[in-house]
Parts: C-alpha cells; sequence; structure tokens
C-alpha cells in the first residue's frame, strides 16, 4: 500500500490509517452506484423543490474541517443556493428549502432535534450509512422526507453522497469515474513521489489550498477553503519549527489557474514550500513539486476535491511516518485546523473511508 508493505505501515503505527485511506477509492465507487440506483426516487421526491427557481439547499449534521473544505473548494455548478445549517437555526416556512442531513455515529439524536424543529414545507433528506437507523424508520411514510442510505459508509462516503445529491441530472456522466481513477492513480502510481517529497523537504505543516470555483472566489480570501494538518514531535509535545507546506489546487480555468500561479510566486518569494496539484497539466508551473491528477474531464469537475484531499492524505501520512508519529493509536499528536476559524478536530475526521 503506497508503494510499502504493510509490515512498514505497521512497524510505523500506520496500518489501520494506511488501509482506510487506500479503500476511499473503491468506497466511492460503491457510493457512486448506490446513489444512483436511488437517482429516480430521489429525483422525484426533490422535484418539486427543483422546478422553482428561488430553491436553497442547506446541509447539516457534520461540523469537521474535511465536510467545510470540501464544500468549499468544490466547484458544485448549480443555479441555486447552497449554504451549512447554522447552530440552533430554524428554517423560514415560506422559503423553497431542502435540508440535507448527514448522520453519523454520534449524531443521531442531534439531528432529530435539528429536523423536528424546522417547519413542515422544508423537505428533508437524511444521508446515512445505517440502514436500521431510527431516522430512516422516522421518516416512512412522510411526504417531505427521503431516507438516502450508502450501506456502512464511512466519512468521506456520506460526503460524497450528499454532494452527489446536487447533481441529479448528471449523475450519469464520467466526471466521478474520472476523480475516482485520478484518485486511484495518486495512492498507487504517485504515492513514491509524494514519499520522495516528503522525505527531501522539512515543514511542520502542511496547508492546502483550494477553491470556491462557483462563486470565483480566490482560494486564500479569508482563508476560505483552508486546511492545515500541523505535526507535533511526539518526544517534545511541540510544534516542528519552518514554514508550511503549501499544497495549491490549479483547476482546469484559465483564470483562476492565473491566481493560483501569482500566489505560487509570491510563496516562494517568502521562501515557502509550494507543491502544485493540477488538475491536468497544461504548463509548466515554478514550484517545489508538481503532481498532475490527469483529470480528463478536468474543466469544472465537480468531483475534483476528492482527488485533491487525496494528495492530501497521502501526504500527511508520510510525514507522519517520517517523524514516526503513529496515526492507529489515536491522533493526539498531528492537530487539524481551520486557518479561518482555528476550529481544531481529529485527523479520523479525514482520513475515514
Amino acid at each position: 500500500m503506497l508503494g510499502k508493505k504493510n509490515s512498514y505501515w505497521e512497524e510505523k503505527e500506520c496500518l489501520e490509517t494506511v488501509k482506510a485511506l487506500c479503500a476511499q477509492p473503491a468506497a466511492w465507487k460503491r457510493t457512486q452506484k448506490q446513489v444512483r440506483d436511488q437517482k429516480d426516487a430521489l429525483r422525484a421526491f426533490m422535484e418539486p423543490a427543483l422546478a422553482r427557481p428561488d430553491l436553497t439547499i442547506a446541509f447539516c449534521g457534520l461540523d469537521g474541517v474535511l465536510t467545510k473544505t470540501v464544500f468549499d473548494w468544490a466547484d458544485t455548478d448549480v443555479k441555486y443556493e447552497t449554504r451549512w445549517l447554522a447552530q440552533g437555526e430554524t428554517l423560514p416556512a415560506d422559503k423553497n428549502t431542502v435540508l440535507i442531513s448527514l448522520e453519523t455515529d454520534g449524531n443521531t439524536m442531534e439531528l432529530a432535534e435539528v429536523i423536528d424543529r424546522q417547519p413542515e414545507p422544508v423537505l428533508h433528506v437524511i444521508v446515512t450509512g445505517d440502514e436500521k437507523s431510527p431516522l430512516i424508520r422516522a421518516a416512512e411514510g412522510l411526504h417531505n422526507m427521503y431516507g438516502l442510505v450508502v450501506p456502512k459508509a464511512g466519512l468521506t462516503s456520506l460526503i460524497l453522497a450528499a454532494f452527489m445529491t446536487l447533481h441529479l441530472e448528471i449523475l450519469d456522466d464520467l466526471q466521478l469515474d474520472d476523480m475516482i481513477h485520478s484518485a486511484s492513480q495518486v495512492l498507487n502510481q504517485n504515492a513514491p513521489v509524494l514519499e520522495d517529497f516528503a522525505d527531501r523537504h522539512s515543514y511542520p505543516a502542511i496547508r492546502a489550498v483550494g477553491f470556491n470555483i462557483r462563486q470565483k472566489r480566490h482560494g486564500m480570501k479569508e482563508m476560505t477553503g483552508v486546511m492545515k494538518a500541523a505535526f507535533v514531535s511526539p518526544y517534545t509535545g511541540l510544534p516542528y519549527d519552518g514554514q508550511p507546506l503549501n499544497l495549491l489546487y490549479f483547476p482546469d480555468d484559465p483564470s483562476l489557474k492565473k491566481e493560483q500561479v501569482e500566489l505560487t510566486r509570491v510563496l516562494r518569494r517568502e521562501g515557502q514550500l509550494v507543491l502544485a496539484v493540477e488538475a491536468r497539466h497544461e504548463e509548466e508551473i515554478r514550484a517545489d513539486g508538481v503532481l498532475d491528477l490527469k483529470l480528463l474531464m478536468a474543466r469544472h469537475n465537480v468531483y475534483a476535491a476528492f482527488a485533491f484531499l487525496t494528495v492530501f492524505e497521502v501526504l500527511v501520512v508520510f510525514t507522519a511516518a517520517k517523524h514516526n508519529i503513529s496515526l492507529d493509536d489515536g491522533p493526539r499528536d498531528i492537530r487539524m485546523s481551520l486557518d479561518s476559524w482555528m476550529e481544531k478536530a481529529r485527523l479520523e475526521d479525514v482520513i475515514d473511508a
């Protein structure tokens, strides 16, 4: 796995983490099929809301770093508003709204309270990996609730399933297949390249910067869409010294790519490390390293954030192994944060098939 024998990862106490990481593309493929199998029923349920131009789709249930940044990076390419439900918020009864709730092992009761608080005109889609979920049972027979079940789905698969509800018209296109193939290539062919990069450079943190393409916002504006992994020495308990590694996503869009090229120049003038991750390689980028995702359908690929996430995760694993930081025995030595909110989360909030 990742170009190493299982014994290597077992010695580094990262074996279970790496297994989960390498299982992600296959898990996403299963999720793709499971959602496609329910596409017609889900579309029929949402059709009244989708037919109106004033639609808002709100999400709730996951507050971690990964969820926020994947949705910030992704080009949702939809004509209606998408946002996250604020804590304690009650949606207006006179608005055309769909609330998509992501159920995990520990948030069932919390989601039940959120759903109960909403007015009846709100349509509810509950995304869960638990076929015996009490929320799904409660939704049976209700005209304003639909249960989208993706059995045994991990965190990233739940996020993908929720994200697919935004694209019911194009579930049979090739963008998702393209992304899954690209993520597999990162794990199987690019892993040694990323390991070599981690070995040759020293950095105390990885800062992954993406784009909210739909809103055309710069990836660094107000630190939106930035996810950071900080590495803490298991010997001293202190962060490592130095400048962070900037992992920058270069979309296949000339104007947006130009902004990332300019950001790269600024960071390199400051002496910071930059690893450029291109949706598709077209021109030479002056960075400390370049990785081509080779997306065949790179232009506005709505699922590209998951391939970029895979690069980030592989770098986290190799950097942790380099510093002898165990990932399987509790992620206490790695802190994840959003630079905008300084929110802290566990690494397993990220690496979970």
